[in-house]
């Protein structure tokens, strides 16, 4: 079984927060199946470096392949677990196990993106990637975040 097995569009997150570190991500993210019945991960970025830089986009990458393969929050950012390679996932990596059986075969797409010239540092957005793909496909319906809707 292939995870996830429908798409999920549109995930809105808003990641921010005020401090003398800053933090910030925002970006709308689809969620679909791979086609032709493969395994893996694919992260698509056709954005250009005005709405995210290289190092944010690849953040994002990780914080939603971080979620896949079942890292808790607080794993996010220090003491993570390793990240599975490319051969792995085309193999069958299993997606976490809260989230339903099957092995990952997923497409990320970045559909928008705002940069903050400050406070936009990979730190945010691998969090926020992260809770794309927790919103996203935990029982199959995006979480409604208040965090998300702040001015």
């Amino acid at each position: 079984m292939r995870f996830p097995a429908e798409a999920r569009r549109d995930v809105h997150v808003r990641y921010t927060r005020p401090s003398c570190m800053g933090g910030f991500a925002w970006f709308t993210v689809d969620f679909e199946p791979l086609p032709d019945g493969r395994l893996g991960f694919a992260f698509v970025n056709p954005l250009g470096p005005e709405d995210i830089d290289a190092e944010c986009a690849q953040a994002v990458s990780d914080g939603i392949l971080l979620w896949l393969i079942g890292a808790a929050r607080n794993e996010v950012v220090f003491d993570r677990p390793p990240l599975p390679s490319t051969e792995e996932l085309n193999a069958g990596v299993p997606v976490r196990a809260d989230a339903g059986p099957g092995l990952i075969a997923l497409r990320a797409v970045l559909r928008h993106s705002r940069l903050h010239e400050v406070d936009s540092l990979p730190w945010a957005h691998v969090r926020a990637g992260w809770r794309a793909a927790d919103k996203a496909l935990r029982d199959g319906e995006a979480a409604d975040d208040p965090m998300d809707r702040a001015p």
